[in-house]
């Protein structure tokens, strides 16, 4: 079962990560006129769909075949990418990427569902972290496609082909998931919808996981929007934008095996996931201080990204299994919904912070500023809830 999950999210993401670093400068050509503020409020819209556009659909998805909802996903996205080009004004293109954005939320939400339903913890966090390597390959492969052609003002040609990309993984699902596995099957009842909210609050368990995926994903959106804009700033060589980006994802191929294995000893031997996720939050935190120093040169902005790659490592397949494990009799749909609602909050909020914030701070020189204030809301972060004892079970 986990070759159509990795093979689903290796086709998507090579095109998502062939849009996602450029996003920033593409939104900019497509509506000039729009300026800091509609760069942060696109990029906001998008990250909203991406991570919780499946939470308003939850109760069809719970219901639903999982290969054809993660199919039906993957080509909402591929329609979205292929009219972005042509999406009439701002309004036009945030509908485009809202369209698109949803299409990613359900296609991710249904295949995590896919997995939690066939393995046990521990399998589930190596899963994960297979997912993550492919997601990886594919990142690094898709900023060199994506910074040539926008070198080349081929802005059209790329968003079809990121189409494309999205309608093999259509193709690879329809072909290798199996029918007839539904979410709903064995559970005592539906997923909560709004009631999802209560449940944060309310649930010590649910509100500690939730606060450090929020924050943790605050600082992770950061990297396709303030990073990208801070790469198109420095360094105007596509082949270097295309570099850093490849970088990141090679360093996390390279780093996720290592890490992986050492947390599934640690898993095995009791270690809560939190632990594991305030590793990473306080590693991304590390990485923007670094930024701050020396982000205003290329081999700094590398610093900065290889140390962002660590964080990747521990943050990112952990949020899945954190979530996963939170104990109870709630369906597996609203427990990655749940995980929908912390992601949505940080990266949403982090996505228009990097685009809108970044570019007032570097219209008036505070680079460094900026990306100081995020290392000190990382550690922050980090010692609250080393501070605040933990509710695990």
């Amino acid at each position: 079962m986990t070759v159509p999950v990795v093979l689903d999210y290796l086709l998507s993401h090579l095109g998502f990560f062939a849009v996602l670093p450029v996003l920033p400068v593409l939104l900019e050509r497509f509506e000039p006129a729009g300026g800091a503020v509609f760069v942060g409020v696109a990029l906001f819209a998008f990250n909203f769909a991406v991570r919780g556009a499946s939470l308003f659909v939850s109760s069809l998805l719970h219901r639903a075949d999982v290969r054809v909802a993660m199919a039906f996903g993957l080509l909402m996205a591929a329609a979205g990418f292929a009219v972005l080009p042509v999406a009439p004004g701002a309004a036009g293109i945030v509908a485009a990427l809202l369209l698109a954005g949803t299409g990613i939320s359900t296609n991710g939400l249904m295949a995590r569902v896919y997995v939690a339903l066939s393995l046990e913890t521990v399998a589930r966090n190596t899963v994960f972290s297979t997912v993550q390597i492919a997601v990886n390959v594919s990142a690094a492969l898709g900023p060199v496609v994506a910074n040539l052609m926008l070198d080349n003002a081929l802005d059209t040609l790329l968003l079809l082909a990121v189409a494309g990309m999205y309608v093999l993984a259509a193709a690879a699902v329809l072909v290798l998931v199996p029918r007839g596995v539904r979410p709903d099957d064995g559970d005592v009842r539906p997923p909560l919808r709004w009631g999802l909210l209560r449940a944060v609050v309310a649930d010590p368990h649910v509100r500690r996981v939730s606060l450090i995926t929020a924050a943790g994903g605050f600082l992770y959106a950061q990297f396709f929007s303030a990073v990208a804009l801070q790469v198109a700033q420095v360094t105007d060589d596509p082949a270097w934008r295309a570099g850093i980006f490849t970088a990141n994802a090679v360093l996390v191929v390279a780093l996720q095996v290592p890490v992986t294995a050492y947390c599934a000893r640690r898993l095995g031997a009791g270690t809560p996931p939190t632990v594991f996720l305030l590793v990473g939050v306080g590693i991304f935190a590390a990485a923007f201080a670094l930024m701050g120093v020396t982000g205003a040169v290329v081999a700094g902005v590398l610093g900065a990204v290889a140390v962002f790659s660590l964080a990747e490592t521990f943050f990112t397949p952990m949020v899945n299994t954190a979530f996963s494990v939170i104990p109870g009799d709630r369906p597996v749909v609203e427990l990655f919904n749940l995980r929908q609602v912390a992601a949505t909050a940080g990266e949403s909020v982090g996505a228009f912070t990097g685009g809108a914030l970044f570019l007032t701070a570097a219209a008036h020189g505070a680079r460094p500023l900026y990306w100081g204030a995020l290392a000190v809301f990382g550690v922050l972060a980090v010692l609250f809830h080393l501070f605040t004892p933990a509710q695990e079970g």
